[in-house]
């Protein structure tokens, strides 16, 4: 969501009727938002042009390789097919507290792809690595060897494999004096259900090498299951649909089909909306 952020809190420059200009402020405009871009293709179509005038494109295609959004956060390859804006020009360019500034729904087709190496690298960075800590404490109290205590997350690794199977390796230290390492080892498939949920296929889970029992991996893919429904999102007025998740020993790409509503796009472009 970060990237249509950065979009179109640049539409305000987007005032030109001639189409190549039009295509050259949108690619300057999240050029001078990103860190670092290998290559930045845009497109706009628009009939008749003098409706870009008006806040309204019929279409935006942009592709991108190389993308690095953050200092930790580098996307390999990112496709956006975006259709149907409509901004209200007048309001963005005033921007005095909330405004509703779409006028339709934001629907997008993405396509993503991201290396073994982006992955790790953003599993590194602080933010990432406090999000993780988080959500994770209650699964090592409910493991079998992890004990009582608490635990601190040290280092999460992913390696892809293939046959859609991916394995992430995460290391915990005991917060206790003299508390030994914690290493849990998850191996799967992923498989897609209905669009909208990834389930786990044939996982195998270890502790410090220790295989754990069926009955504890069937409660973490119920639970991976759960977390990982895009219907959860439905309520912050976003519509997300998987069509593709494919991963081999080089690569993950992803597609999906995003509809954002007015009111949540409109937050995202104020800064009013977190995830």
């Amino acid at each position: 969501m970060e990237l249509f952020t950065i979009l179109f809190s640049g539409l305000i420059s987007f005032i030109s009727p001639l189409n190549s200009v039009g295509d050259i402020v949108i690619e300057n405009a999240l050029r001078s938002r990103l860190e670092k871009v290998e290559q930045l293709d845009v497109r706009i179509d628009n009939a008749p042009n003098h409706q870009i005038a008006k806040g309204k494109l019929q279409r935006l295609r942009i592709a991108s390789r190389g993308l690095q959004l953050t200092s930790d956060l580098r996307i390999s390859t990112l496709e956006l097919d975006i259709d149907q804006i409509d901004v209200d020009l007048p309001a963005l360019r005033k921007r005095e507290g909330f405004t509703e500034l779409f006028r339709k729904p934001l629907q997008a087709g993405v396509r993503l792809v991201l290396t073994e190496d982006d992955i790790n690298q953003a599993l590194q960075s602080p933010r990432v690595t406090a999000r993780l800590s988080q959500s994770l404490e209650r699964v090592t109290q409910n493991i079998p060897g992890a004990g009582e205590q608490d635990y601190e997350l040290l280092s999460t690794q992913v390696e892809f494999l293939e046959e859609n199977r991916l394995a992430i390796q995460l290391q915990f230290q005991g917060t206790e004096t003299e508390a030994e390492e914690l290493k849990i080892r998850l191996e799967t498939g992923l498989e897609v259900e209905n669009y909208k949920s990834i389930q786990l296929i044939e996982p195998l889970v270890a502790i410090n090498d220790i295989p754990i029992p069926p009955l504890v991996v069937a409660g973490l893919t119920a639970m991976v299951k759960n977390f990982a429904n895009l219907d959860n999102l439905d309520d912050a007025g976003i519509f997300v649909r998987i069509l593709k998740l494919e991963i081999n020993s080089n690569e993950l790409e992803l597609a999906n089909f995003v509809r954002v509503d007015e009111s949540t796009a409109s937050a995202l472009v104020n800064g009013e909306f977190n995830f």
